[in-house]
């Protein structure tokens, strides 16, 4: 474990502020980057989340004004006697505003006497201008910098969130016989021999009967049982085939991406989950009006397909289900022709993604590159 210390040689200390705007997602990030910061690099962290009960339904243990995991969870509530009227000595060595959020202003004005190193922690892209906007600096009026760290694919950038032990639990999971069926049982789900599992955790306005549909089309390749967390399309509730499971703290959600042959995922964090998993994957991008998301969908599967060594027969199946699952109004017919070629490259799918995390592993994660990006600042 490596330990950031500031000038005088004690642990620093980081503060992480945190609003939650896709729902889940955000909350998420924050607090994957905030326990490995304590538990990795020896720094003394304090979480700082508008929305402390979205925390609490990812990790059930995490309690407002308590340490869980060597964080220390606070409420983010303006009018907070901890934030209305802040002491500089009160301000934290480092300072991350998770995607660009807006720091308390009473927080702010403490920071000019504290000078803090000031990190905008920027949503994951793998579209090429974030490999010139990383680490740039953007000085201040009040005579503040803020400094700009992208996580990415590519070399140059700040990397992704994985924790030093992720791919070796990972391994033990899938190399134990038993443990997919005993994490399956916790889940009220008995595993039968001929099973392919695929989990879908997506957004209210996706495709999804027409991927239950599809699946239940696929059985000549086995039988397929898509677990569903509670809250998870529930239009799918007496749909052949589901299998509604609880919603899954953040830890338990790893074991579900690795139990299953193909996970479907949104947002941020399960997406760099999933592709940690070593499974195939189909990611579903926050849709926007004037589809600006397609972008960052094209870039991202470009580098996946030609990372993970895919043929182009696959890498256009990959495409073409990627298209029709993110469209702006999803047509069903394409959909689930788009998943039914999926399924013919499952095989050549599950070769990529073991190959895209061996090479992908040799990369520094984020949090490692970012303590290393605050320590000459310091």
């Amino acid at each position: 474990m490596t330990s950031l210390s500031d000038k005088a040689g004690t642990p620093a200390r980081w503060d992480l502020f945190c609003r939650v705007i896709d729902n889940l997602g955000d909350a998420a990030v924050a607090w994957r980057l905030a326990r490995q910061l304590a538990r990795e690099h020896g720094v003394a962290v304090r979480l700082w989340i508008d929305a402390p009960q979205t925390l609490s339904r990812l990790v059930p243990a995490a309690r407002v004004a308590r340490t869980h995991e060597g964080v220390r969870i606070e409420h983010w509530l303006e009018t907070a006697a901890s934030l209305k009227s802040i002491a500089p000595a009160a301000v934290a060595d480092v300072v991350i505003a998770c995607f660009g959020c807006e720091l308390p202003p009473s927080y702010r004005i403490a920071m000019r006497t504290r000078r803090p190193v000031w990190v905008n922690l920027e949503y994951l892209s793998a579209e090429d201008w974030v490999d010139s906007h990383h680490g740039l600096a953007s000085p201040k009026s009040d005579g503040l910098t803020e400094w700009f760290f992208f996580p990415g694919f590519r070399p140059g950038t700040g990397g992704l969130l994985r924790e030093s032990d992720l791919i070796e639990r990972r391994d033990a999971f899938r190399s134990d016989p038993w443990a997919r069926t005993a994490f399956l049982s916790k889940l009220g789900i008995t595993a039968r021999p001929t099973d392919r599992f695929a989990s879908l955790f997506c957004y209210p306005d996706s495709a999804s009967t027409e991927l239950a549909q599809a699946l239940q089309a696929d059985q000549a390749r086995g039988h397929w049982r898509l677990l569903l967390p509670q809250g998870v399309a529930p239009e799918l509730s007496l749909t052949p085939g589901i299998e509604r499971i609880p919603f899954v703290s953040q830890s338990d959600y790893d074991l579900l991406l690795w139990s299953c042959e193909l996970n479907w995922v949104r947002g941020e964090d399960s997406w760099v989950r999933a592709l940690w998993s070593g499974r195939p994957l189909v990611w579903q991008a926050y849709r926007q009006a004037d589809g600006a998301h397609q972008a960052k969908l094209d870039a991202w599967l470009a580098h996946w397909s030609a990372d993970a060594g895919l043929d182009e027969p696959s890498a256009q199946a990959l495409s073409a289900v990627h298209a029709a699952w993110n469209a702006l109004e999803p047509d069903p017919a394409i959909v689930c022709s788009a998943i039914a070629g999926l399924m013919e490259s499952l095989p050549a799918l599950a070769g990529g993604a073991s190959r895209w995390t061996q090479r992908h592993t040799s990369q520094a994660d984020l949090a490692t590159q970012l303590v290393g990006f605050v320590s000459g600042k310091l």
